[in-house]
């Protein structure tokens, strides 16, 4: 359960932030799948936003994962999705450039895949 208030924003991940803001969670939903162009759906567009992680699934995390640091508290923790379909090892060495520590604090096996819910903190 929260207590508090929670605010949601919309923008290209930390846009819509100001460069002095400090959040104790940030939660991240990425377009996670490993995409080739020529698997892209096109049309409105809508799907391939909400699936299309790039060549290496990781175009969207890798960003977010970059910037997240300046934006946690101290305390903070950062949660974000990933796809077993995905290079772990890419991931894992992308957070550990950042001076970051992290966990999988949740997995569950979907047909072909595992989620995974990854923790970041300091």
């Amino acid at each position: 359960m929260l207590k508090g208030t929670v605010e949601v924003r919309c923008g290209d991940i930390f846009s819509v932030l100001k460069s002095d803001e400090r959040f104790d969670i940030a939660i991240f939903n990425p377009p996670y799948l490993p995409t080739h162009p020529e698997e892209r759906i096109g049309g409105t567009g809508w799907f391939d936003i909400a699936t299309d992680g790039g060549v290496d699934g990781l175009s969207l995390t890798k960003r977010f994962i970059e910037e997240v640091g300046k934006y946690l508290s101290k305390q903070g923790r950062a949660y974000f999705v990933f796809s077993s379909l995905s290079d772990r090892k890419k991931l894992d060495a992308y957070i550990a450039n950042i001076g970051l520590k992290s966990k999988v604090v949740l997995s569950r096996l979907f047909n072909d895949e595992q989620i995974d819910i990854y923790c970041m903190y300091f």
